[in-house]
């Protein structure tokens, strides 16, 4: 297929997206970044690399340069968004950068860097990236040769100098690599672990970031991030990756039972999907805290240490609670799948973890235990009418209180366990019987109550 075809095809594409008349345009816009990569890539025929953007249940971002004879790239955007009833916000006022979001469309306007298009382009990450689409004429401005290297699907740098100018690009290139399955070239892969200690002076967030999408893009993403970790991009974040490679293999155990679990027990594997901040789900957090987890070392320890990393890269509390608690219940669960619990044992893992028990079980098996004994487990909390898993207290604080006319004290918390126990083991079944044992365990605690 010739030039001129292609760039007839990525223009009938781009004004496919385009969420207003083409009129609207400057006269000098080009259409530049990473859908434009991802539209060659398709256009190329690379096969299973660019995602179908512009889906019914799809959304693209779309990258604008403005020429350099459009002096306020802001104040256009501000008026289309106006126009389109649309949010917007300025993302750099100095450096004339701004953003339209509509609901399936979000576009990025930003000015023109240098006296040329061609100038912008030699100051970007990735040669991949260095295109840029004139849509009034069709020119495609290639200076650094990226449309080869998209076909080579390889990542290579535009300019050294670059990755300095910006030092999370040391990562966004494994981050990229990982998600187009594109390689490193090998020059670029030397640059990035040369500038290995810049990332440290990156912000914590920018970096969890590109974490999270690595861990988001499963095998291939942890195959990626074992290789940053290994040019040295992450020693001052994540110590512990230096340290030991077993949390790699038990990352990877959890994306693989995470597939045939969710065929079996899809409402417990539905409660990990649920976001816990950002929409970072909580089975990406169970994949961070395998990664993480060292089996040499004590759980209490290693839960504080991993927290202060976590809160380091700006992970949210809800996911630090998470961890923390997962490392604290998994020697619990370790232990119970060698030996025959109680129901009691049972009833009380069960109540620990709450909704975090399919993720527990998921962290138990990345971390060595065997499977089939989890099963049992894992079938009886999938079930809501499982009398262990899923107790249904026969008497709550408010009964005790009204029944025994006594005053509220820390005994209500105990009662209600001692109740709940009861229960499992079937010494008490129905609402009289648990309130004839909570009458007798409220006499004996008094008889014990030493005399004043």
């Amino acid at each position: 297929m010739s030039e001129t075809l292609q760039t007839e095809w990525l223009l009938h594409s781009f004004y496919q997206w385009l969420p207003f008349p083409a009129e609207w345009l400057p006269e000098s816009t080009y259409w530049v970044g990473g859908s434009l990569r991802d539209a060659c890539l398709q256009q190329m025929g690379i096969p299973g690399q660019a995602p179908r953007a512009g889906g019914a249940d799809e959304s693209i971002d779309l990258d604008l340069l403005l020429g350099g004879e459009v002096h306020q790239p802001v104040e256009w955007a501000a008026a289309v968004a106006r126009r389109l009833r649309a949010g917007f916000v300025v993302l750099d006022a100095e450096r004339q950068i701004a953003r339209i979001v509509l609901p399936k469309v979000t576009l990025d306007i930003a000015q023109q860097m240098g006296s040329t298009p061609e100038c912008d382009l030699w100051q970007r990450d990735f040669t991949c990236n260095a295109l840029a689409l004139h849509l009034q004429t069709g020119q495609l401005l290639d200076p650094t040769g990226g449309q080869l290297d998209i076909r080579r699907r390889q990542m290579r740098m535009v300019r050294p100098e670059n990755l300095s100018a910006d030092p999370l690009r040391l990562l966004r290139a494994y981050r990229q690599g990982a998600q187009l399955g594109f390689e490193l070239e090998t020059e670029t892969q030397r640059a990035i672990q040369a500038r290995a200690d810049l990332l440290a002076a990156v912000a914590g967030e920018r970096v969890r970031t590109e974490v999270v999408a690595l861990l988001e893009a499963g095998s291939r993403g942890l195959d990626y991030l074992q290789a940053a970790v290994a040019a040295g991009l992450l020693r001052d974040w994540l110590p512990r990756l230096q340290l030991q490679k077993a949390g790699f293999s038990q990352a990877e155990r959890v994306w693989q039972w995470a597939h045939p679990w969710q065929q079996q027990y899809p409402r417990t594997l539905a409660e990990l999907a649920q976001p816990l901040a950002d929409r970072r789900s909580g089975l990406l957090t169970v994949v961070l805290a395998a990664l993480l987890w060292d089996p040499t070392q004590a759980a209490a320890p290693q839960a504080e240490a991993v927290a202060q990393d976590l809160e380091r890269l700006r992970f949210s509390r809800a996911e630090l609670r998470m961890v923390q608690k997962l490392y604290h219940l998994l020697p619990q669960l370790q232990e119970l799948l060698l030996n025959s619990p109680t129901p009691v044992q049972q009833w009380r893992l069960y109540q620990q973890a709450g909704s975090l028990f399919g993720g527990l079980a998921l962290l138990a098996v990345a971390s060595g235990a065997d499977g089939k004994k989890l099963e049992p487990w894992l079938r009886r909390y999938e079930d809501l009418a499982d009398p262990l898993a899923h107790l249904v207290p026969l008497l709550d604080g408010k009964d005790l209180l009204h029944s025994l006319g006594a005053k509220p004290g820390p005994w209500v918390g105990q009662l209600l366990q001692a109740l709940q126990e009861a229960q499992v083991c079937n010494q008490i079944q129905s609402r009289a019987e648990a309130l004839a044992f909570a009458h007798r365990w409220h006499e004996q605690e008094q008889q014990n109550q030493p005399k004043r």
